[in-house]
């Protein structure tokens, strides 16, 4: 993975609210977000229990929950967490996740760009995401969700989700949207078995949709008239301003011309 050095990024999971296995988690949910056929409940930052390291030096970890819960009978992708890993720095970045309850380790995908800082030591920070199946949330009484990130067997770090932060997110989804069974027993099909019916996006593709989604409705319509305006611009200026804006323009100059053309045309249906 290419790696930059972006030391003006904050610890941006670590908002004003952040908890821990010893919260209330009355108001564990941050906010609900329609999509076209399904909904996702993101929980509010959450510091997870690190129940053993093995090798590196982890300095600082913050996830949330995102719970993806359908609105109609069309398949949907599984639920997923988003991961903040800040360690002191090696030459390995951490590459799967294994949910303790599932079959198989997960590739981690990156949904921004790795930063490093440099002082004394120098610390490493990955911006991660994996997937988490429904199947793990359908039975209660809900249990601590655990799960392992890691570079190999030998080099991992098992942390621990409290089983109160993942019913309240799941409550919440559930009560929000009536699911019929035959809904809900489409939405456990597979995400492979969703990617075989469209084409699967770039990594770029997927950074410029998640971002142009954590900006505001006016940002929004300015990376719209903005891209649309360099739509033919090689090596555009980036734009100025959040966060959110910034990271939407550095990575739509990374998308090759014809994703740039798919990109405009979806920017332009948000409108």
């Amino acid at each position: 993975m290419k790696k930059i050095v972006l030391a003006s990024i904050p610890l941006f999971l670590i908002g004003c609210t952040t908890l821990d296995s010893s919260s209330d988690f009355t108001d564990a949910v941050k906010r609900i977000e329609s999509k076209q056929n399904y909904q996702v409940v993101v929980g509010e930052s959450l510091t997870p229990d690190v129940l053993e390291v093995k090798q590196g030096q982890l300095v600082n970890s913050s996830l949330e929950l995102n719970y993806v819960t359908p609105t109609n009978d069309r398949a949907v992708p599984d639920s997923y967490i988003t991961m903040e890993l800040q360690y002191f720095k090696n030459y390995n970045e951490y590459r799967f996740a294994r949910v303790k309850g599932a079959d198989d380790k997960v590739q981690l995908k990156p949904y921004a760009a790795s930063a490093e800082t440099c002082s004394d030591i120098c610390t490493q920070t990955q911006y991660v995401k994996f997937p988490v199946s429904n199947e793990l949330f359908d039975e209660a009484p809900f249990k601590d969700l655990v799960f392992d990130i890691q570079v190999s067997n030998a080099n991992s770090i098992s942390f621990s989700v409290p089983a109160g932060y993942v019913e309240a997110i799941v409550n919440t989804g559930d009560k929000n949207t009536a699911v019929s069974p035959v809904v809900a027993a489409v939405a456990a099909v597979p995400v492979a078995a969703v990617s075989a019916e469209e084409p699967k996006a770039s990594q770029a593709q997927e950074m410029v949709n998640y971002w142009y989604g954590e900006a505001t409705k006016e940002e929004q319509s300015a990376v719209t008239d903005w891209a649309f305006k360099n739509r033919k611009n090689a090596d555009p200026a980036p734009l100025e301003g959040s966060k959110e804006i910034e990271m939407v323009s550095y990575w739509f100059n990374k998308l090759d011309s014809e994703e740039k053309s798919q990109t405009m045309i979806w920017l332009l249906e948000q409108e």
